[in-house]
């Protein structure tokens, strides 16, 4: 919800949590406020792309939630519930042959229509797939793709087989190298929205712009760069698909370049309904006192979203000479020097929870493994680690220019230069700084930034983030830049499997990965945090984000 790489309630980066929380400002909305109306947001910079098939931050995958027609997706409801998948425009659930490596998805004929009235078939998802894996989009939903062979849609009514399963009309029919347990999981992403006409979107690396219609509840109309976006209801969104997830307001309007503070003032006076990337860190404290916790127009919600320094081993200060990890021990005393909780303090008042773990804690399998100290540091064991191991004892650290990020630059700065490790701080707008972070060769050394999970299972974290298939050369998750074939043997393993095997798995991997690698430093579990205009009825959360489409005006 993005990966999404950048933004969210801590006022700037990170990728999309699932966890689903629902919010209402005040009791719930009566039937004449669950439509029509103005949805008015702020957001201090522009969405850095809004192509499906290379978006992959909060923001413009809270705007494809809204544009998109998925096979897949959550209902928009409250606790667990809302973290499982259920059909949207898929038929059912998918038909597996005996071998896992054939799956048959039934897509619902005439159910969702693009904002030109041209239905949603199994074509639509089939070039969402073949454009994802083009090698020239590079797109990061590739390595949700890896064990996909094939990807072919049957729309002439004729039955097919193939291989163990009957394939008939309008029916997707994928081919596996091996059996993808969390496949309807990844399927909800945004990278596999309804693609209109009969080759999908231009296959330009550079991606599309508007007017754009996924086939879902709302059509982005406008998007002017780093001025605004105006979205409207997509008018063929209406009969049985509209039941199920309503499009509440009419309009979406995004006001881009409004600073956190102005965006305070806006939402004080009523002039906007939330600013997307929250309030000053010190505000949090104020609205909280003005109108308590969970119960007006403050809310706070737990996410899966953790917040980290990623170590980039590329480089000479932490990448590998010869063999192994890479300079792991300056890594793990990097680790032990870092002052969590100082570190949080900086997005001010109910962050979020300190953390030394990949996984966050309410991921499904999540362990305290009590790695790092997270109460404080232990800084006579990280000197000890990082004696004869800084390198030359200077690094390069990227960071936001906006929010909070310089000042936890500082922090960083100040706590690891105690190790003998000198840091220059360069900071960016989040989407250049996005850019470049994602980029390989970008000349950095650590990364200061924030991953959300893709959808509620460990693989949507572990592997995007460290496993060798997220680095390319541009778009990478991966901004570690760590690749070890031990971890991709043991995330490919974990990922094979169900259940309760599958969860004490990756909780072992995130132990042995922290332990014995130290390719990130995480330190913040964020919460959500939300300060809502007095004209805004009700909204969920979900991804860490607004969900769009669930929201309604007073």
């Amino acid at each position: 919800m993005r990966t999404r790489l950048w933004g969210s309630g801590l006022a700037g980066a990170a990728g999309a949590a699932l966890l689903v929380a629902s919010v209402f400002a005040g009791p719930a909305p009566s039937a004449a406020e669950r439509r029509g109306g103005t949805l008015r947001l702020d957001h201090p910079v522009d969405f850095p792309t809004v192509d499906p098939t290379l978006a992959y931050d909060l923001f413009s995958w809270q705007l494809l939630a809204a544009a998109c027609a998925n096979l897949y997706s959550y209902r928009d409801v409250d606790g667990r519930a809302g973290t499982r998948p259920v059909a949207a425009t898929a038929n059912g659930f998918p038909r597996v042959s005996r071998n896992g490596k054939r799956v048959v998805i039934t897509v619902r004929r005439n159910y969702a229509r693009f904002s030109s009235g041209t239905p949603v078939t199994a074509t639509s998802y089939a070039n969402a797939i073949h454009r994802a894996l083009d090698p020239r989009m590079q797109s990061p939903a590739a390595q949700y793709l890896s064990e996909i062979t094939g990807a072919r849609a049957v729309l002439d009514g004729k039955a097919q087989r193939a291989r163990g399963v009957q394939v008939r009309r309008n029916q997707l029919l994928l081919t596996l190298e091996r059996p993808v347990p969390d496949l309807v999981a990844r399927l909800t992403m945004p990278f596999f929205c309804a693609q209109p006409g009969p080759r999908g979107l231009r296959r330009d690396p550079e991606g599309i712009g508007a007017p754009f219609s996924g086939g879902g509840p709302y059509v982005l109309r406008e998007w002017q760069s780093r001025r605004f976006a105006v979205v409207d209801r997509n008018p063929y969104w209406r009969g049985p698909i509209a039941r199920t997830r309503p499009a509440n307001v009419d309009r979406i309007e995004y006001a881009f370049g409004v600073a956190p503070p102005a965006t305070k003032l806006r939402i004080d006076r009523n002039q906007t309904d939330l600013g997307l990337v929250g309030v000053p860190p010190p505000a949090y404290g104020e609205v909280a006192q003005r109108y308590g916790i969970n119960r007006e127009r403050f809310f706070v919600r737990k996410t899966m979203t953790v917040w980290f320094f990623a170590f980039n081993h590329d480089r000479p200060l932490f990448g590998p000479r010869g063999s192994g990890h890479g300079n792991t021990a300056l890594k793990r005393a990097i680790n032990f020097a870092l002052d969590r909780p100082a570190l949080a303090r900086q997005f001010g008042y109910l962050a979020g929870a300190r953390t030394d773990q990949v996984l966050p804690a309410p991921m499904p399998g999540f362990r305290n493994w009590d790695i790092y100290p997270i109460r404080g540091r232990d800084l006579a064991r990280a000197r000890r680690l990082a004696e004869g191991r800084a390198r030359g004892g200077k690094a390069i650290l990227y960071a936001f220019s906006i929010g909070a990020f310089p000042e936890m630059a500082e922090v960083f700065k100040q706590q690891v230069r105690e190790i003998g490790l000198d840091v220059e701080i360069r900071t960016f707008l989040p989407p250049v700084a996005v850019d470049k972070m994602t980029t390989r060769g970008e000349p950095f050394d650590i990364a200061l930034i924030g991953w959300g999970a893709d959808y509620a299972d460990p693989n949507a974290f572990l592997r995007p983030l460290l496993a060798s298939d997220g680095i390319q050369e541009k778009h990478s998750s991966n901004l570690a830049y760590f690749s070890s074939p031990r971890f991709d043997r043991l995330v490919a393993r974990a990922s094979s499997l169900t259940g309760d095997k599958r969860y004490a798995a990756y909780a072992d991997l995130d132990r042995i990965t922290m332990r014995d690698a130290a390719p990130i430093a995480p330190f913040v579990n964020e919460n959500a945090r939300f300060y809502v205009s007095e004209s805004l009825g009700c909204f969920t959360s979900q991804f860490g984000m607004l969900n769009l489409v669930a929201v309604c005006k007073k």
